[in-house]
């Protein structure tokens, strides 16, 4: 759709937002009475915290909840089924643009082969409001090497940037264009001032990075299955099977479900987060474990996020540079860093002649 660009002036953004509230519940970045700052459910307008950098617990639980009830059923002599899902009309506002690409990734992970319509039924009713990063990132941040920010071109319903006293306001879907037009009395029209503004943020950012990830020459080791086992259980050695990555990644979707019984005989099938760096995650109902070792299981995270085959599949490779893996793991099998050490290790298992090239 065209590019609609307004401005929304911070003066507005408390009446914009509580006029949102009407119609959906809110959330959005909240401080805690430590200063830390994590999503949740805004009970006020007030509350939504716009001056943060990056949160370390990612909103994609709003989407896909660590528990969730997805249906009661009976086996009594015929067997019966009823949906609990109910999922209300939410906006998530002042997302940050890798958790937006990795909802998008999401969206088509549970939308291929197969659709889920528990997380399709939630996202249906979510409204995105990206807010553009335009301050310095965190040091764990390379999401510019992963097409997923510090600002997007497509994927949000609502795109702000923070221009000082006003917000440059894109809507980018049909979705956002609903959400703002009973509000849409509160836009003015951007200036082609407001767009250079924008536009020397996003020619500022390349020099703001710390990390870069050099995901090519990883894809490419690793979709021809060149890796050899050896660095694969030398990573997997130094993991802790705490599945702090897993859980922290914006763009995983391990699951497991159970099947609960209910006081009055009834069953209900739950749904809620694992992590395939969990021995059990594969272990089949004989007992074989097809991924056994801790390296075959860190071989299959990798394999998962940086393949060919998968990138095929999914539209994009499996990360969006949000930093959280690197953060989070106290033994640097983050994303950046492994791709560094199979490129590095590789090097004494090339031919002569690749390895020439590698140099």
């Amino acid at each position: 759709m065209k590019k609609d660009y307004s401005i929304l002036k911070k003066s507005d953004v408390p009446a914009f937002f509580a006029s949102l509230a009407n119609e959906m519940q809110l959330i959005g970045p909240k401080q805690l009475f430590a200063g830390d700052v994590t999503f949740d459910v805004i009970q006020s307008h007030k509350d939504i915290y716009w001056d943060y950098g990056h949160v370390v617990y990612p909103p994609k639980r709003f989407l896909l909840p660590h528990f969730e009830d997805m249906f009661r059923y009976t086996c009594d002599e015929q067997i019966k089924i009823e949906p609990t899902c109910n999922p209300q009309p939410q906006a998530i506002v002042a997302i940050r643009s890798c958790d937006v690409a990795a909802i998008r990734f999401q969206e088509n992970f549970f939308s291929y082969p197969i659709v889920d319509p528990y997380y399709k039924e939630r996202l249906n009713n979510t409204v995105l409001f990206n807010l553009v990063c335009n301050t310095p990132p965190k040091e764990e941040c390379f999401c510019i090497c992963c097409d997923s920010g510090p600002w997007l071109e497509s994927g949000f319903d609502v795109q702000l940037t923070d221009l000082g006293d006003r917000f440059l306001y894109e809507v980018g879907s049909d979705k956002g264009e609903k959400a703002t037009e009973p509000r849409a009395y509160m836009l003015l029209p951007a200036t082609p001032a407001d767009i250079e503004a924008r536009r020397q943020i996003e020619l500022q950012a390349d020099s703001r990075f710390q990390t870069v990830s050099y995901l090519a020459k990883a894809i490419n080791f690793i979709s021809a299955d060149e890796v050899p086992a050896k660095i694969w259980e030398d990573l997997g050695s130094t993991c802790f099977r705490c599945g702090a990555c897993t859980n922290l990644c914006p763009v995983c979707t391990c699951f497991t479900v159970d099947d609960r019984e209910e006081p009055d005989g009834t069953f209900t099938r739950c749904r809620s987060w694992d992590s395939c760096q969990y021995a059990g995650f594969t272990r089949e109902a004989s007992g074989h474990n097809p991924r056994p070792t801790f390296g075959s299981r860190v071989a299959r995270r990798f394999y998962h996020k940086t393949s060919y085959q998968y990138i095929i599949r999914d539209g994009r490779h499996g990360c969006v540079g949000c930093g959280r893996c690197i953060t989070a793991c106290l033994t640097k099998l983050g994303l950046p860093d492994v791709v560094k050490r199979i490129r590095r290790e590789m090097h004494e298992f090339l031919p002569p002649k690749e390895k020439a090239a590698e140099v």
